[in-house]
């Protein structure tokens, strides 16, 4: 599809640029420096006039066909390979460029983006070898022949002075600019495929400079001289002027036995022959190297001619734009101006105009033969296999590569007659490319070689180099026949030898397995051995899989066979013949070996036990893994299981078993690490002529498992028939099902009988009955991967195809799906870590949401708990502590009765009662949460309420019972009874103060229960009081007087049962000041619904009972509590500040104070401050929850509480210094507050 897609594109841009006259060329080259660079050499700034000459001759003197133009981009890569790739992309993308002009240094990426771009590139510099390589680089050539071409002309001389045995000798310098590896690699290469034996090879690491350096060519010269007489030496000149003057020293030269051939890629210097004879910075002609340079020739690449003319134009057109590289001799003189013009141009700039005149010519050529100019394979068509005339002065014939062949010369000493009568390295021939395209180019002398001997040296002395051929041999036909008799023995007793060894292992029958030595016992579906769990469910692990089989359903008989959990498959035959083809087919076997086939372990013969065993897979088969909904399969997986049985495919197809004949999902296993084996293969001598126990009831079935068959295998009516082609097909199934789930045939109500029948029922005018793909473009039916890759639906397609040499083979499947395992491992164990790793990262996110469900739960479960017992009881008994029964000295205890409950319960029905009481206990109990009271219990009718335990509060208990006494008396005169809406509730009340003793009953349903004299003595005061009156004992009354804000009256002497004469009080209700701080307080209410009471105990009330987050966790407007109380002691003072963030809390406020605090509510900022001022007091605390940071820091006359947000942390500590009973109430309360 991306193919079609580019193609697509590919027009569309041809058929916008066409229709213009400019043809873009994009110019790579490294001509400035980065900011910061001073290394960097900038070979373009001497040769880009070359491209500006050159499209300036072309546009002027010989321009395009159609008046066609040509223009050219630079994109400056500043010697940077990341920088030429990326110039490379935005030539294409921004200047729709129709070709590419170098780059500079690098240009493997860039040629094969421009392959993919189907662009030509023409280089002019770059001379990497592996460009050469048209499968990959199809529009790249280049006219800077590649460094390795000169192989070719050595080749040449060697052949032409028949020379067939060399040294080679190399430089390997890591300094060097060159790479005369490669060279002397490829020439090692040309010198094999041409029969020439490299006797010895040897390189030196470092760059050598005659009188500066270590001559390093005395030992490889003493390594080699014994082997070899011709020298084929590849590096610098100048070392070869040292090779040169070590074998005069050696005086291995002065007979002319030895020779060197010298192979150098720097371009000839016409100009000074001298050179070669010179050391470095030496002006004078060394005159031993005179002498030894007569048995020494050199190819070089080939002088310019006439370069002083091009070079003039050059460095004019360098001026011009775009590069307006400015002339530095300009405003110099006259001298300067001309040494300028005069200066050389490198030859690369020859390249360079070269590459624009033969895209040039490839362009007119295209335009005539009215092709696609756009077309960078159609360019490079015209551009190779071509000559042209080279900048260089000489023709260049570009080979079918799109190489510039290298125009090479042979140069010797000579000795010029003149002025001067020196000797230097002179050319003596040239080579050229026969008619005949020759694969060598010929060489040509024009000139002769002064040879020491007047011939060419031999490559070999006469009698060898160890005299060997001069010795007496026995003759040649004697010893060909004795080793051909020799070969003629050993071949036939290794066959023998090897026909014995197979004839001993068919009858040593060591597949032959003895079925007692198989234990089956209670090793079964429903065996004890046998689990629950599924075994698709099972996590990835180490242990053998005879041990994880123990948690895994069974999905056939298994057995274990020698310490190995196997797999028995019966066979209904009632005799097995062992004649020899079954000892082959089980040898066959048991000797097939892949990770991807399921190991074949035996077989038992004997009647009635009939059976094959092989290994047992314990997830069961692919169909078992694809039914199962509880295995998700993704991406991974499912190219994993593709893969496997490709492979499995693949290894059984080149094996003697040659097809499988049966291949289904149910066929395919899957172990225990996700392995996809393949099974049921092969054996078909054994499962010949097997017994249908099947009845006709499960000839449904029969046909289900025909479902994966071949047509043309189908129309044979022969099941057991089988072909490579078939498998394709049968594979094709498989993939369909493990891409939709959906069973091997999809989402269909045809019956198994009916598809076969469609199946091979085929006609001319109809498309073959094939399962539907619509599945896959369906976004409402779920795949197993979703999209579908396209290369599996063509893979679908062609493996249904109903001719079946249309088919791809499993190799080409392999091939097809590679995009499948893009960026995955090479198995699934592999992948499979690299997703348990992603599935780390995210496990801490899930592990934090449960926890916070779970701490959801948690805190209903305690408040429900401590809606059924006193806090600090029930958290000793969570802890598992026994709780202590304890004494309390002074506790005030509240009764309360419905007065006529009985009357009204024979009057009513159940369920109104029910209600009755429902309705109004919720009424007590809300009332109760404004108060520091605890609820004992409720009987019947019965209401028992106890202030001062299990916290002590000092005489606080009375005060608090005294308001919640009357507060309930209020509510209970605007009560009504929903089925007695008329009729008043009548209510009896009464108080006592004294001591109890509390403690946990029971284990069943235990209950917080108070025992003593007290209870009875306040049941009394109930039982005995008059209706909507509050009835209280001398006792509670002397309590409740010290806080002076209360009043009652004497009912005087009364007989209470048990007690008798006791003289007892009515609350009559609180005095003038207090019901007007409360008046004030429910008209400010009223005023401003944010306002409201909120008593210092209750704060801690509120976060004991809900948590100290629920009070910060929702934001909401926020208020200040300003509180101050009058009492008995004028000087004490409580200041009180909240941040209240939850508005269900601030509704909380609202009539939920102590008697003796006043409090305001008032907006505040996002953070508030907790301030308590209590006299001769001193308490330092820190406290610290999950999402708040409490920090207390006290003085002896004021505690003051910071509460801020902070992170999630846990840390406490606490100090203290308790003087009163208030003072530790406060504390107790505080410090009970949950972490």
């Amino acid at each position: 599809m991306s193919t079609s897609f580019m193609l697509i594109f590919a027009s569309v841009i041809i058929e916008s640029l066409v229709t213009c006259d400019v043809f873009k060329l994009g110019y790579l080259t490294g001509s400035q420096r980065k900011s910061g660079d001073q290394k960097y050499s900038r070979p373009g700034l001497a040769i880009s006039g070359a491209i500006n000459l050159a499209v300036h001759e072309i546009n002027s003197y010989s321009p395009l066909i159609g008046n066609h133009t040509l223009a050219f981009v630079v994109g400056e890569t500043y010697g940077d390979e990341s920088v030429s790739i990326r110039e490379t992309a935005r030539l294409w993308l921004e200047h729709k460029v129709s070709a590419y002009i170098g780059p500079q240094e690098t240009c493997i990426h860039e040629a094969r983006m421009a392959a993919s771009f189907n662009l030509p590139m023409i280089s002019y510099f770059c001379a990497y070898p592996e460009t050469s390589n048209k499968a990959l680089f199809s529009t790249f050539a280049r006219t800077r022949p590649p460094d390795t071409q000169i192989s070719k002309s050595v080749v040449s001389v060697l052949l032409k002075f028949k020379w067939r045995k060399i040294a080679l000798l190399y430089s390997k310098s890591e300094t060097s600019f060159r790479n005369f590896e490669a060279v002397a690699r490829t020439i090692e290469n040309t010198l094999v495929s041409y029969k020439i034996q490299v006797v010895f090879k040897e390189k030196w690491t470092t760059t050598y400079h005659y009188g500066f350096t270590q001559n390093p060519f005395r030992d490889l010269i003493d390594k080699s001289y014994t082997h070899t007489r011709i020298y084929v030496i590849v590096g610098h000149y100048s070392e070869h002027l040292g090779f040169m003057l070590s074998l005069e020293e050696k005086g291995l030269l002065k007979d002319g036995n030895y020779f060197v051939v010298g192979v150098d890629i720097e371009q000839y210097d016409n100009s000074h022959p001298q050179m070669y004879f010179k050391g470095l910075l030496r002006s004078e002609v060394e005159e031993v190297a005179e002498k030894a340079f007569q048995s020494y020739i050199s190819i070089v690449p080939s002088a310019s001619l006439n370069y002083h003319d091009f070079a003039v134009k050059v460095n004019k057109f360098m001026q011009l734009s775009p590069f307006n590289f400015a002339n530095p001799f300009e405003t110099i003189g006259g001298l300067l101006r001309r040494f300028h013009y005069f200066a050389k141009i490198p030859e690369e700039g020859a390249f360079l105009y070269d590459a624009v005149y033969i895209y040039a010519r490839a362009l007119n050529d295209t335009l005539r033969s009215e092709k696609n100019p756009f077309d960078g394979r159609t360019i490079f068509s015209y551009i190779k296999g071509r000559p042209y005339k080279s900048a260089m002065g000489y023709m260049v014939f570009m080979d079918e590569n799109g190489d510039a062949e290298g125009n090479y010369t042979l140069i010797t000493r000579k000795k010029r007659h003149g002025e001067n009568s020196m000797s230097g390295l002179y050319p003596v021939g040239i080579f050229e490319m026969p008619a005949n395209s020759s694969h060598l180019p010929v060489l040509n002398l024009f000139d002769s070689i002064d040879w020491i001997n007047g011939l060419p040296p031999s490559d070999e002395p006469i009698c060898g180099f160890d005299g060997q051929k001069c010795e007496a041999t026995p003759p040649k036909w004697l010893l060909v026949s004795i080793g051909a008799i020799i070969l003629v023995i050993s071949i036939y007793f290794a066959f023998a030898l090897r026909n014995w060894a197979y004839e001993r292992e068919l009858d040593s029958l060591l597949w032959r397995v003895d079925y007692k030595d198989v234990m089956t016992d209670d090793i079964h579906p429903n065996g004890k051995l046998s689990k629950l769990r599924h075994c698709s469910q099972v996590s990835l692990t180490s242990e053998s899989d005879l041990k994880e089989f123990r948690y895994c359903n069974l999905y056939t008989t298994v057995g274990i066979y020698k310490g190995r959990l196997v797999a028995i498959k019966k066979i209904d035959k009632k005799h097995v013949e062992i004649n020899r083809k079954l000892k082959k087919e089980m040898k066959i076997m048991r000797d097939i070996r892949h990770d991807n086939l399921n190991q074949f372990i035996g077989a038992c013969v004997d009647s009635p036990n009939v059976c094959l065993l092989s290994d047992y897979c314990s997830r069961g088969s692919l169909q078992d893994v694809l039914e199962n909904e509880e295995v998700r399969l993704d991406y991974i997986f499912v190219a994993s299981m593709v893969s496997d049985i490709i492979r499995g495919m693949i290894h059984l197809h080149e094996s003697s078993i040659i097809y499988h004949g049966n291949l289904k999902s149910s066929n395919c296993l899957v172990d225990s690490r996700w392995v996809v084996k393949i099974t049921d293969f092969g054996l078909r001598e054994i499962k010949s002529g097997m017994v249908s126990g099947e009845d006709i009831i499960f000839l449904e079935s029969e046909y289900e498992k025909l479902l994966w068959k071949a047509p043309e295998i189908l129309r044979d009516h022969n099941s057991n028939k089988g072909s490579q082609k078939g498998d394709v097909y049968s594979f094709g199934i498989i993939l369909y099902e493990i891409l939709g789930r959906r069973g091997p045939w999809g989402p269909t109500h045809l019956l198994p009988s009916e598809i076969i029948k469609r199946v091979i029922n085929v006609t001319n005018n109809f498309e073959p009955f094939r399962p539907p793909l619509s599945i896959f473009y369906d976004e409402s039916v779920k795949t197993t991967i979703s999209p579908v890759p396209e290369c599996c639906i063509q893979c679908l397609t062609n493996c249904w195809c109903e001719n079946p040499e249309e088919r791809m083979d499993f190799k080409t499947l392999r091939n097809k799906l590679r995009p499948m395992r893009k960026d995955l491992k090479s198995n699934i164990l592999d992948n499979m870590l690299e997703m348990m790793e992603r599935y780390t990262n995210n496990l801490e996110a899930l592990v934090d949401e449960r926890t916070d469900q779970v701490y959801e739960e948690k805190k209903k479960t305690e408040a429900l708990l401590y809606e059924m017992l006193p806090k600090t009881v029930a958290d000793e008994l969570r802890r598992g502590h026994k709780v202590e029964a304890e004494s309390y000295d002074a506790v005030t205890i509240f009764f309360s009765d419905v007065v006529g409950f009985t009357q009204m319960s024979a009057q009513s029905t159940p369920l109104e009662i029910v209600n009755f009481l429902n309705d109004l206990y919720t009424l007590f109990d809300s009332i109760l949460e404004s108060y520091d009271v605890y609820k004992v219990e409720t009987i019947g009718d019965s209401y028992m309420v106890a202030s001062g335990l299990p916290v002590r509060n000092g005489n606080l208990h009375a005060a608090e019972i005294a308001s919640m006494a009357l507060h309930l008396l209020h509510a209970i005169r605007s009560f009504r009874v929903r089925h007695r809406p008329h009729e008043m509730l009548l209510m009896r009340i009464g108080i006592h103060t004294g001591p109890v003793c509390a403690g946990v009953v029971g284990l069943k349903m235990p209950r917080y229960c108070l025992f003593g004299d007290t209870v009875n003595t306040a049941s009394r005061m109930e039982s005995s009081g008059v209706p909507l009156k509050i009835h209280c004992s001398e006792q509670f009354k002397k309590v409740l007087d010290t806080f002076g804000d209360y009043e009652t009256v004497e009912r005087g002497y009364i007989p209470i049962k048990g007690k008798g004469e006791m003289k007892t009080f009515w609350l009559i209700g609180e005095t003038e000041k207090r019901q007007s701080r409360r008046r004030i307080v429910n008209e400010s209410s009223v005023k401003n619904k944010t306002s409201g009471i909120f008593p210092l105990k209750q704060i801690a009330d509120s976060c004991s009972r809900n948590g100290a987050n629920d009070m910060w966790r929702k934001p909401s407007a926020c208020g200040v509590i300003r509180s101050s109380s009058t009492g008995r002691n004028e000087n004490r003072h409580r200041n009180v500040a909240l941040l209240s963030k939850a508005s269900s809390t601030r509704s909380n406020f609202i009539d939920k104070c102590r008697d003796n605090l006043l409090c305001e509510l008032r907006p505040c900022n996002s953070q508030a401050s907790l301030n308590l001022s209590v006299n001769n007091t001193s308490l330092a605390l820190s406290y610290k929850t999950a999402e708040e940071r409490h920090a207390f820091s006290g003085t002896i006359s004021q505690i003051s509480v910071n509460i801020v947000s902070s992170e999630r942390k846990s840390s406490s500590s606490l100090s203290k210094k308790l003087k009163t009973p208030l003072q530790e109430a406060l504390l107790n309360r505080v410090a009970s507050f949950p972490t």
